[in-house]
Protein backbone atom coordinates (compact mmCIF):
# COMPACT_ATOMS: atom_id res chain seq x y z
CA UNK A 1 0.00 0.00 0.00
CA UNK A 2 2.97 2.33 0.59
CA UNK A 3 3.71 1.83 -3.44
CA UNK A 4 -0.18 3.21 -3.50
CA UNK A 5 0.74 6.29 -1.83
CA UNK A 6 3.58 7.02 -3.28
CA UNK A 7 2.19 7.38 -6.68
CA UNK A 8 -1.08 9.47 -5.18
CA UNK A 9 1.25 11.81 -3.59
CA UNK A 10 3.21 12.54 -6.47
CA UNK A 11 -0.15 15.09 -7.55
CA UNK A 12 0.03 16.73 -3.92
CA UNK A 13 2.38 18.83 -2.22
CA UNK A 14 3.84 17.11 1.00
CA UNK A 15 6.11 17.59 3.71
CA UNK A 16 4.21 19.73 6.55
CA UNK A 17 5.52 18.55 9.85
CA UNK A 18 3.42 18.86 12.88
CA UNK A 19 4.02 19.59 16.56
CA UNK A 20 4.34 16.40 18.85
CA UNK A 21 1.65 14.21 18.60
CA UNK A 22 -0.88 13.14 21.23
CA UNK A 23 0.16 9.50 21.65
CA UNK A 24 -3.86 8.29 22.24
CA UNK A 25 -5.14 10.16 19.47
CA UNK A 26 -7.56 11.35 21.42
CA UNK A 27 -10.41 13.95 19.78
CA UNK A 28 -10.94 17.37 21.07
CA UNK A 29 -13.74 19.42 20.81
CA UNK A 30 -13.71 19.58 17.14
CA UNK A 31 -15.90 18.41 14.16
CA UNK A 32 -13.86 15.09 14.24
CA UNK A 33 -15.79 12.27 15.66
CA UNK A 34 -13.78 10.49 18.87
CA UNK A 35 -12.28 7.27 17.24
CA UNK A 36 -14.89 5.08 19.46
CA UNK A 37 -17.75 6.75 17.61
CA UNK A 38 -20.17 4.46 15.66
CA UNK A 39 -21.98 7.42 13.38
CA UNK A 40 -24.98 5.09 10.94
CA UNK A 41 -24.13 2.26 13.43
CA UNK A 42 -20.32 2.33 11.56
CA UNK A 43 -17.40 1.30 13.43
CA UNK A 44 -13.65 2.33 11.85
CA UNK A 45 -12.85 -1.39 11.73
CA UNK A 46 -16.30 -1.84 9.58
CA UNK A 47 -14.73 1.58 7.03
CA UNK A 48 -11.51 -0.33 6.71
CA UNK A 49 -13.12 -3.55 5.31
CA UNK A 50 -15.29 -1.41 3.10
CA UNK A 51 -12.64 0.56 1.79
CA UNK A 52 -9.91 -2.30 0.95
CA UNK A 53 -10.59 -2.47 -2.76
CA UNK A 54 -11.20 1.21 -3.35
CA UNK A 55 -8.22 1.94 -1.21
CA UNK A 56 -5.75 -0.49 -3.11
CA UNK A 57 -6.98 0.31 -6.47
CA UNK A 58 -5.79 4.04 -6.75
CA UNK A 59 -9.31 5.66 -5.60
CA UNK A 60 -10.87 4.18 -8.70
CA UNK A 61 -14.85 5.20 -8.85
CA UNK A 62 -15.41 1.21 -9.55
CA UNK A 63 -14.44 -0.14 -5.60
CA UNK A 64 -16.24 3.20 -4.31
CA UNK A 65 -17.88 1.24 -1.36
CA UNK A 66 -21.80 1.81 -0.35
CA UNK A 67 -22.14 3.28 3.02
CA UNK A 68 -23.83 6.47 4.81
CA UNK A 69 -20.76 8.84 4.56
CA UNK A 70 -18.83 10.95 1.90
CA UNK A 71 -15.50 9.28 1.88
CA UNK A 72 -12.93 12.21 1.24
CA UNK A 73 -9.94 11.31 -1.09
CA UNK A 74 -7.63 12.68 -4.06
CA UNK A 75 -9.42 11.91 -7.22
CA UNK A 76 -7.54 10.09 -9.72
CA UNK A 77 -8.87 12.88 -12.16
CA UNK A 78 -9.32 16.80 -11.36
CA UNK A 79 -10.01 18.57 -8.48
CA UNK A 80 -10.71 16.80 -4.96
CA UNK A 81 -13.83 19.01 -3.99
CA UNK A 82 -16.80 17.51 -2.93
CA UNK A 83 -20.64 18.84 -3.01
CA UNK A 84 -23.02 17.45 -0.28
CA UNK A 85 -26.47 17.77 1.26
CA UNK A 86 -26.49 19.18 4.99
CA UNK A 87 -26.78 16.09 7.14
CA UNK A 88 -24.12 14.03 5.46
CA UNK A 89 -21.37 12.82 7.93
CA UNK A 90 -17.61 12.03 6.29
CA UNK A 91 -15.21 9.70 6.46
CA UNK A 92 -11.22 10.36 6.03
CA UNK A 93 -8.95 7.95 5.75
CA UNK A 94 -5.48 9.12 6.12
CA UNK A 95 -2.80 6.25 5.59
CA UNK A 96 -2.78 2.43 4.55
CA UNK A 97 -0.97 -0.49 4.78
CA UNK A 98 -1.05 -3.85 3.75
CA UNK A 99 0.43 -7.51 3.39
CA UNK A 100 0.92 -6.95 -0.52
CA UNK A 101 4.05 -7.64 -1.57
CA UNK A 102 6.87 -6.23 -0.61
CA UNK A 103 5.65 -6.10 3.33
CA UNK A 104 7.12 -3.36 5.52
CA UNK A 105 8.58 -4.75 8.33
CA UNK A 106 6.95 -7.65 10.69
CA UNK A 107 3.71 -7.82 9.47
CA UNK A 108 0.86 -7.73 12.82
CA UNK A 109 -1.73 -10.15 13.08
CA UNK A 110 -3.72 -8.75 15.74
CA UNK A 111 -5.34 -5.11 16.19
CA UNK A 112 -2.75 -4.65 19.83
CA UNK A 113 0.40 -5.00 17.45
CA UNK A 114 -0.71 -3.09 14.34
CA UNK A 115 -0.86 0.10 16.84
CA UNK A 116 3.25 -0.90 17.31
CA UNK A 117 3.89 -1.82 13.82
CA UNK A 118 2.03 1.24 12.71
CA UNK A 119 3.72 4.20 15.01
CA UNK A 120 6.94 2.42 16.39
CA UNK A 121 10.12 4.07 14.40
CA UNK A 122 11.34 0.59 14.35
CA UNK A 123 8.88 -0.01 11.90
CA UNK A 124 6.37 2.20 9.54
CA UNK A 125 6.75 4.97 11.88
CA UNK A 126 3.93 6.72 11.08
CA UNK A 127 3.50 10.35 12.55
CA UNK A 128 2.28 13.79 13.07
CA UNK A 129 -1.36 12.45 11.30
CA UNK A 130 -3.85 15.31 11.54
CA UNK A 131 -7.37 16.87 10.53
CA UNK A 132 -7.77 20.06 10.21
CA UNK A 133 -11.47 21.61 9.71
CA UNK A 134 -11.89 25.09 8.55
CA UNK A 135 -8.66 26.31 10.40
CA UNK A 136 -9.35 24.05 13.62
CA UNK A 137 -6.96 20.69 13.82
CA UNK A 138 -7.02 17.45 15.60
CA UNK A 139 -4.13 15.33 16.03
CA UNK A 140 -4.87 11.73 15.02
CA UNK A 141 -2.95 8.63 16.59
CA UNK A 142 -3.48 5.03 18.16
CA UNK A 143 -7.25 5.52 18.80
CA UNK A 144 -7.66 5.96 15.14
CA UNK A 145 -5.99 2.95 13.75
CA UNK A 146 -8.30 0.21 12.54
CA UNK A 147 -7.46 -3.37 11.58
CA UNK A 148 -5.99 -5.72 9.99
CA UNK A 149 -9.46 -6.68 8.91
CA UNK A 150 -9.19 -9.61 6.06
CA UNK A 151 -10.36 -8.51 2.67
CA UNK A 152 -10.79 -10.08 -0.73
CA UNK A 153 -7.47 -9.94 -3.22
CA UNK A 154 -6.38 -6.11 -2.47
CA UNK A 155 -5.49 -4.45 -5.67
CA UNK A 156 -2.14 -2.57 -5.41
CA UNK A 157 0.03 -5.59 -6.97
CA UNK A 158 1.05 -6.74 -10.21
CA UNK A 159 0.18 -10.52 -9.91
CA UNK A 160 1.93 -13.18 -10.49
CA UNK A 161 5.26 -10.99 -9.98
CA UNK A 162 3.85 -9.63 -6.83
CA UNK A 163 2.06 -11.60 -3.92
CA UNK A 164 -1.33 -9.99 -3.67
CA UNK A 165 -2.29 -9.14 0.26
CA UNK A 166 -5.60 -10.04 1.87
CA UNK A 167 -5.31 -8.23 4.76
CA UNK A 168 -4.90 -3.61 5.62
CA UNK A 169 -5.16 -1.65 8.45
CA UNK A 170 -6.00 1.81 7.77
CA UNK A 171 -5.66 5.33 9.73
CA UNK A 172 -8.35 7.33 9.89
CA UNK A 173 -11.71 9.28 11.05
CA UNK A 174 -15.42 10.33 10.83
CA UNK A 175 -16.89 13.91 10.67
CA UNK A 176 -19.49 14.89 12.24
CA UNK A 177 -21.66 16.79 9.57
CA UNK A 178 -20.91 20.71 8.65
CA UNK A 179 -23.13 23.82 8.37
CA UNK A 180 -23.98 24.85 4.86
CA UNK A 181 -21.43 26.41 2.95
CA UNK A 182 -17.74 26.48 1.60
CA UNK A 183 -15.49 24.43 3.84
CA UNK A 184 -11.54 22.99 3.96
CA UNK A 185 -10.96 19.70 5.13
CA UNK A 186 -6.79 19.15 5.37
CA UNK A 187 -4.93 15.97 6.48
CA UNK A 188 -1.42 15.88 7.19
CA UNK A 189 1.20 13.00 8.52
CA UNK A 190 3.88 10.68 7.40
CA UNK A 191 5.93 7.50 7.79
CA UNK A 192 9.57 7.54 8.96
CA UNK A 193 10.26 4.37 10.51
CA UNK A 194 13.35 2.42 9.69
CA UNK A 195 11.57 -0.58 7.57
CA UNK A 196 10.01 1.90 5.28
CA UNK A 197 13.51 3.47 4.78
CA UNK A 198 15.03 -0.20 4.03
CA UNK A 199 12.32 -0.70 1.79
CA UNK A 200 12.00 1.99 -0.56
CA UNK A 201 14.88 4.09 0.25
CA UNK A 202 12.59 7.08 1.42
CA UNK A 203 10.16 8.82 3.59
CA UNK A 204 6.67 9.69 2.67
CA UNK A 205 5.01 12.43 3.52
CA UNK A 206 1.51 13.90 2.69
CA UNK A 207 -0.49 17.30 3.22
CA UNK A 208 -3.51 17.04 0.86
CA UNK A 209 -7.04 19.78 1.07
CA UNK A 210 -10.24 18.95 0.23
CA UNK A 211 -12.63 21.54 -0.67
CA UNK A 212 -16.23 20.87 0.49
CA UNK A 213 -19.45 22.49 0.15
CA UNK A 214 -22.32 21.39 1.91
CA UNK A 215 -25.91 22.70 0.08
Amino acid sequence: MLRLMKRLLTIVSAGVVLAALLPTGTAVASDVLPAFAQPHGWSLTRMTTAMALFSTSGNNATYYPTSPFQILYVKPVGPSSFAVRPGTYFFVPLWNADDSQPIVGVWPTTHSAAIPYFFDPSQVGGRDFAITVDGQTTPIGSAYLAGPVTTPTLLDCAPPDVACGTHIITLGAFLHPLPPGGHTVRIQGGVFGAQVLATYGQSFTEDITYDVTIK
